[in-house]
């Protein structure tokens, strides 16, 4: 039998359990949605009718007139003003991207301080990877609210703006989400045409196109086409490069009426000679040249395709009551042969001279997808003296993750300070991994946002969820192993306004992180429970300005309280859930206009972390990987004489540690990036940028076993236009 029609059968299977779930479950989901619309209903019918027109589904669209101050996310799980969340929440807006050339999602995050950037291991996990208050975000990334579980590179040429929800967030999305959650906000037809379009060329060798084209049909639908292909080096790296593309159309029936359906496609292929930067030694980065590289730029690649596709339903009964449902199919191809250097036996410090590196070559083949539905119902009514807003959904989802992994060695081992890029390979070996995963996920929440009077709000929520994970492993004659989770997040708040643009808050949250959360589960995780953790926190919203500028403050506290460590006794049998972590810190942001004209776009994070418990002696006390203790970030730009803008600002990242015992890290940096733009037309501007303006070498990107430099000094040009 073929391995093509092994996994049809496996899929057949996976399919079959999926169905168990959803019948199993359709109970208690259909008691709740009845009970949700009936609750909604019966207060709404309570209600004396008005003559008022019915409001459409709800857009979120940044004020051109002030683009830094977004009135609310996008998603509907949060169905209130900004200022009326007990969470600190960052939006990066589209206008932003455009000041400041940024084109990946890497980019807009330099946007908020806290954020570390991880690199792709060798032969894990590779693609867009974060950690947001001392936790990995590698599996709570979103697409409008829908799991983006991909290993790829994202793009911004399709974004809105991308929405970074701080703290635990599993009320909202289910497993993970223990530092926060990530969620991009993709574009969609709007009613009125436009025609947007830019190109761009820069040093490094840089080049980049995008379209966007919204187009009426008639008064109530319409259609939206973005592209976007872009050829691009690392300006100071050797042979680094990469191409991609992306074509991303969505048609809308019902623009501008109460219901609306909209169905769309996001497809990005990319092809790139990856980076995988240098080696610690010493614990530390060599001091070798910037343009340093340890690959193989003949063989070395990086071949993923990503397609998306979506129907999402939106229906508006009447002021009080909304329906959204969205179904969504994922699939992420992807090839991938990288070379991750290791340094080779045990040097003594502090010469580099005969120091040798190790090349191994992992090859990878994946394919990841992701079939979801989402139902979600707001419900807006009034019991007594007291508001209501009612938040209640269900999501059904399943994962398949199937990958495929063998090694190509170099021949013998390369100098550190001048190595051989043209080596010969060894043939490939026969394959060291071969794993199936099929996961299936059930959630089901509520919430109500209840405004007790002009001062008071109170939040309180539950949600439950399923998860289940089979994973078949092929090489070691084939083992089969299973988990199945089932776990409740709580999420309460009170929130005090003493004037009508300032709120002060505390919440309270909780989230979980199963072993299989990452879609793969080994001897060592097999059976672990899940993780848990909540978190505290204390903050204030402030509007100055009739809202044009908003300044936000926070403090808070998370707890793991049962993280996972290898087994004391046996390091060979199952992880223990006996660890303790921390984090804690304050964070500050400001955003908006301060004078007509002056935009600003900034924060601090101060995070302090620590293993509390371990049973890895030498990890208690040690910080948490990949957190700098202190982080900050200001973008600020003018604009004058009706045609022009200048802007800049810096970015500021402290030292962190790579791994877990702290033995490597990878030092802090200042990065200044300045921008500069001119008008020809109210439709045609034409801007320059440069990025790392004092060209230092600095390090953004880590691994427990490596570090990738930034960019040199660059500089981009573009042209943009809108009509």
């Amino acid at each position: 039998m073929s391995r093509q029609q092994k996994r049809a059968i496996e899929r057949r299977k996976g399919k079959t359990a999926f169905q168990k779930i959803c019948l199993a479950a359709g109970e208690g989901v259909g008691k709740a949605v009845a009970f949700s619309f009936a609750l909604a209903s019966h207060a709404v019918a309570a209600e004396p009718k008005k003559e008022e027109p019915i409001a459409l589904p709800p857009v979120v669209v940044q004020d051109q007139a002030n683009p830094y101050v977004p009135p609310q996310t996008s998603l509907q799980r949060m169905p209130v003003p900004l200022q009326d969340v007990p969470q600190s929440i960052t939006v990066i807006p589209q206008k932003l991207f455009e000041e400041r050339a940024a084109w990946s999602l890497r980019d807009a995050l330099r946007n908020v301080s806290g954020i570390g950037i991880a690199a792709g291991e060798g032969g894990g996990a590779q693609g867009d990877s974060f950690t947001l208050r001392g936790f990995s975000t590698r599996s709570d990334i979103y697409l409008d609210g829908v799991l983006d579980q991909g290993s790829y590179n994202r793009d911004l040429f399709n974004l809105e703006s991308v929405e970074v929800l701080k703290g635990p967030s599993s009320f909202y999305f289910g497993r993970g989400s223990t530092g926060g959650a990530l969620n991009q906000v993709s574009k969609t037809p709007r009613l009125g045409a436009f025609y947007d379009g830019s190109f761009g060329m820069g040093s490094g060798w840089y080049v980049r196109g995008t379209v966007d084209v919204n187009q009426p049909l008639n008064d109530y639908m319409g259609f939206r086409i973005n592209g976007m292909a872009q050829r691009m080096d690392v300006v100071d790296r050797d042979h680094i490069e990469g191409m991609r593309f992306g074509f991303a159309p969505s048609f809308t029936l019902g623009l501008g009426r109460p219901t609306q359906l909209t169905i769309s496609y996001l497809g990005q292929y990319e092809d790139n000679i990856p980076d995988y930067g240098v080696p610690y030694i010493f614990g530390k980065p060599p001091k070798i040249d910037r343009d340093t590289f340890f690959g193989f730029p003949k063989v070395d690649h990086e071949r993923t395709f990503t397609n998306f596709g979506t129907v999402k339903f939106d229906h508006r009964f009447n002021e009080q009551l909304n329906l959204r449902n969205m179904l969504r199919f994922t699939l992420v191809d992807r090839a991938a042969g990288v070379t991750p250097p290791r340094i080779a036996g045990t040097p003594v410090p502090p010469s580099l001279n005969g120091v040798n590196v190790n090349r191994n070559r992992p090859n990878r083949e994946t394919e990841e997808t992701i079939l979801s539905n989402q139902t979600d119902v707001v419900a807006k009514f009034d019991t007594w003296t007291f508001n209501h807003t009612l938040n209640s959904g269900i999501e059904i989802s399943q994962q398949t993750f199937d990958q495929l992994r063998w090694n190509k060695n170099a021949t013998g081992l390369t100098p550190i300070l001048n190595p051989d890029n043209n080596a010969p390979l060894l043939p490939p070996t026969a394959p060291n991994f071969n794993q199936d995963v099929n996961a299936l996920s059930f959630g089901i929440f509520a919430a109500d946002q209840i405004k007790l009077n002009k001062y008071f709000e109170l939040v309180g929520g539950v949600r439950w969820d399923y998860y289940s994970a089979d994973v078949n492993d092929k090489l070691a004659t084939n083992v089969d192993r299973s988990q199945i989770d089932r776990e409740f997040s709580y999420r309460g708040g009170l929130i005090f306004h003493p004037w009508d643009d300032q709120s002060i808050y505390f919440s309270y949250a909780t989230s979980f992180n199963p072993s299989a959360e990452s879609l793969a589960l080994n001897a060592s995780t097999n059976g672990v429970p899940p993780e848990t953790s909540e978190t505290f926190e204390v903050g204030t919203k402030l509007q100055f300005f009739k809202g044009a500028l908003s300044v936000q403050a926070a403090l808070f506290r998370i707890n793991k309280d049962n993280a996972r460590v290898p087994n004391p006794v046996d390091p060979t049998l199952p992880n223990v859930v006996d660890g303790k972590q921390r984090s804690q810190g304050v964070e500050l942001s400001v955003a908006g206009r301060v004078l007509p004209g002056w935009n600003v776009f900034g924060s601090y994070t101060y995070l302090d972390t620590e293993q509390v418990k371990s049973s890895v002696a030498d990890n208690v006390g040690k910080e948490l990987q990949n957190v700098p203790k202190h982080s900050a970030t200001f973008w600020s730009t003018y604009d004058f004489l009706e045609k022009f803008q200048v802007g800049g600002g810096p970015t500021y990242v402290g030292s962190r540690y790579a791994n877990a015992n702290n033995t490597n890290r990878a030092p802090g940096y200042i990065r200044w990036d300045a921008t500069i733009a001119y008008n020809l037309t109210p439709k045609i501007q034409f801007r320059l940028n440069g990025q790392n303006l004092t060209n230092d070498l600095f390090y953004e990107t880590t691994h427990p076993a490596h570090v990738i430099p930034g960019a040199g000094r660059t500089f981009i040009g573009s042209a943009s236009f809108k009509f």
